[in-house]
């Protein structure tokens, strides 16, 4: 019986410790997406100055790219 409770407690242990990787994993990605977000937003800006419509296109693309995967 003694067995069973510790593969149990071993289990749920695991499992508790993946949970917790994955939500830190979910923070970090969260933080690198917000920083680019913020250095896309400054590239864009610098396109419209230059009137640089190439750059702008693809930066705005990258940008709408990665709010669609914060919203969805």
């Amino acid at each position: 019986m003694q067995n069973k409770a510790n593969l149990k407690y071993e289990t749920l242990e695991a499992f508790i410790n993946t949970i917790n990787d994955l939500g830190i994993e979910l923070i970090i990605d969260q933080a690198l997406r917000h920083v680019r977000k913020q250095e896309l937003e400054n590239l864009i800006d610098e396109a419209l100055k230059n009137k640089n419509e190439e750059e702008f296109k693809r930066y705005t693309k990258e940008y709408n790219e990665l709010e669609a995967c914060l919203v969805g």
